[in-house]
């Protein structure tokens, strides 16, 4: 007969062979005594710490309390595995857990479990009478004290303490949640929080059971390490945890015999997960197998808790009536705490580097404390803006030893990097080039820069043709300009006026004969000037007469205008006609001549493309 929890094998002859051979013949007064162990090898580290079940050398300032309640199930942790008789079947204990900080050095918690789950079976077996487990039951109360002896502080990378727990004896016999004797547990601790690319906490300890009862002494031992995510509002790791009695442990007295459990290593894993929902309330759970079935180690634990614990680092100052603490060198880094106490550093994260200077990362001399360009080497330079970034003496973002034009700004993305633009790569820059759409030459005329040399296609080259834009005749009196029009802005300049005559045709006004060539270079001016999207055909009278039938004359004028304008050939999109009578003279309508002036036929551009 063997049990989960390993048993010494002189018990199975003995209990089997002797037990039924004597069992008819023994008097009936042999005392049986069982359960007298607190089979429960799962204690609780005091509230805040970073694991469930390895303690840590943290401690959490001065006067902070912190509490929890806590269940954890064990699920057989003591069998015959032979017989496949659970003694223990399982365990769930419900736990409160206080404990209060002094001087960020000390920590002391007081701890009561109760047992409210407990089941299993009796072994059936001739001259033993033990009882089945029972619940609820308390269990042994536990005082615990630690100190840490190194480390600054909760998040120094490596932290060193030494604790003791001491165990009273409340747990009622026959319960196996006490040992109806005084205990101690003590052990060292180690710890720490290392900055990686996640922050990480870990803890180890080792340490000894001592016991004052029949149960022999044991070694205990752990270490656990996480992870902090969610601005460290979450922690997600694992954990191991192990027991090694150090001599046979005698379970249940029988009439005939004991039931010891020899020697062995128990060996559990938890893999956990603890969530702060603000400042202070706290929810963990973990779970696990047994890994090496020593006494007590269970096939399966779960754990719950509920707990109020300040973040680790958070503590309430000690008030004492101690002078500023000093900064030599003014980095607002205090002595005691900057690694660099000489040089003004900045605050890292790591104990180790607070307060030292920053790294120079582009290796470029200047330190990244004052490099504006921290990851791209430069040169130093007066100016905080620029200093440690490369030379770039137009300010287009370019450095010089990458700008093709270095002296004038540009753009990073053009052809040529760090030149403006220049769309049509004639080498004139767009901001300079007259006509930025189609390759010309580069001559002084603005007008002309970046133009091709005969832009108007009417066979004369600048600076020969007087009107490189506008198509005209050599024969003109400004050679290469119209005859006629001429473009002066948003004015067309006419040197011939246009003139009408009764028509039959279309009875009314029609334009004479010799004003048509007036209008075919109009035509040749908007084709030749396709940003012009809209031109007003303007007519204009003098004031003399019925002023209501000049307004009229002006405007069937305007319309034979530009009536004419669709016959030849241009969009009636681009023409609007206007008459406005004699609001808009130009000459004194007094005289004659003045008053032929006034009666005209004008043009203005309305609008253009932008």
């Amino acid at each position: 007969m063997t049990m989960h929890s390993p048993l010494s094998r002189k018990f199975a002859p003995a209990l089997l062979s002797f037990g039924l051979a004597f069992a008819a013949t023994q008097p009936a007064e042999a005392q049986t005594k069982s359960g007298q162990l607190a089979l429960n090898l799962f204690e609780p580290t005091p509230t805040g710490d970073a694991f469930l079940a390895v303690p840590s050398p943290r401690i959490g300032g001065h006067l902070v309390p912190r509490g929890a309640a806590l269940f954890d199930y064990a699920s057989r942790p003591l069998t015959i595995t032979d017989r496949q008789v659970p003694i223990v079947a399982g365990q769930g204990f419900v736990r409160a857990d206080l404990s209060l900080s002094l001087w960020d050095r000390v920590l002391v918690s007081v701890h009561m479990p109760l047992a409210l789950v407990q089941s299993g079976e009796a072994p059936n077996v001739p001259g033993l009478d033990a009882p089945a487990p029972r619940a609820p039951v308390l269990g042994d109360l536990r005082v615990g004290a630690r100190v840490r002896v190194l480390g600054k502080d909760d998040r120094a990378p490596f932290q060193l303490g030494l604790g003791v727990n001491a165990f009273a004896p409340t747990a009622p016999d026959d319960t196996f949640v006490g040992e109806g004797d005084w205990r101690a547990d003590v052990h060292a601790l180690a710890g720490g929080r290392v900055k990686l690319r996640l922050p990480l906490v870990w803890s180890a300890t080792v340490g000894a059971m001592l016991r004052m009862s029949d149960s022999p002494h044991a070694l205990r031992f752990g270490a656990g390490a996480a992870v902090l995510l969610v601005d460290e509002r979450l922690s997600v790791g694992a954990e191991i945890h192990g027991t090694r009695a150090l001599g046979e442990t005698r379970l249940i007295d029988a009439r005939f015999t004991d039931i010891t459990a020899a020697p062995s290593l128990g060996l559990e894993l938890l893999g956990e997960a603890r969530l702060r929902v603000f400042r202070g309330m706290t929810f963990a759970a973990a779970a696990g197998p047994g890994l090496l079935s020593g006494l007590g180690t269970p096939a399966f634990r779960g754990i719950f808790l509920v707990g109020w614990a300040a973040p680790a680092g958070s503590r309430s100052p000690v008030t004492t009536a101690s002078p500023p603490p000093k900064d030599r060198d003014g980095d607002g880094l205090r002595d005691d705490a900057d690694a660099c106490p000489d040089e003004k550093g900045i605050l890292s994260g790591d104990p180790s580097r607070d307060g030292c200077p920053p790294p120079d990362r582009d290796r470029d001399g200047v330190l990244d404390l004052e490099d504006a360009c921290p990851l791209v080497a430069g040169e130093q330079n007066t100016s905080e803006r620029k200093n440690g970034c490369p030379a770039d003496r137009d300010e287009d973002g370019v450095p010089d030893r990458e700008d093709v034009c270095p002296e004038i700004k540009g753009l990073a993305e053009t052809k040529k990097r760090g030149c403006p633009a220049d769309r049509d790569d004639d080498g004139v820059f767009d901001t300079l080039d007259a006509c930025p759409d189609q390759k010309g030459v580069a001559v002084s005329d603005p007008v002309q820069r970046g133009c091709p040399k005969d832009m108007d296609g009417d066979g004369l080259e600048f600076p020969e043709d007087l009107c490189p834009a506008d198509r005209g005749a050599a024969d003109a009196p400004e050679k290469g300009c119209p005859l006629f029009v001429q473009l002066k802005g948003d004015e067309v300049a006419l040197s011939r006026r246009i003139e009408f005559a009764p028509s039959l045709r279309v009875k009314g006004l029609a334009v004479t004969p010799e004003s048509i060539p007036v209008l075919e270079e109009i035509k040749g001016l908007l084709r030749d000037h396709p940003e012009i999207q809209r031109l007003e055909v303007q007519g204009h009278t003098d004031d003399a007469g019925d002023v209501k039938k000049k307004l009229a004359t002006s405007q069937e004028e305007a319309d034979t205008v530009v009536r004419t304008l669709v016959e030849l050939g241009v969009s009636a999109d681009k023409l609007v006609a206007k008459g406005y009578g004699h609001k808009k003279p130009i000459a004194d309508n007094r005289v004659a001549a003045g008053r032929r002036a006034n009666r005209r036929i004008a043009f203005t551009v309305i609008a253009r493309a932008r």
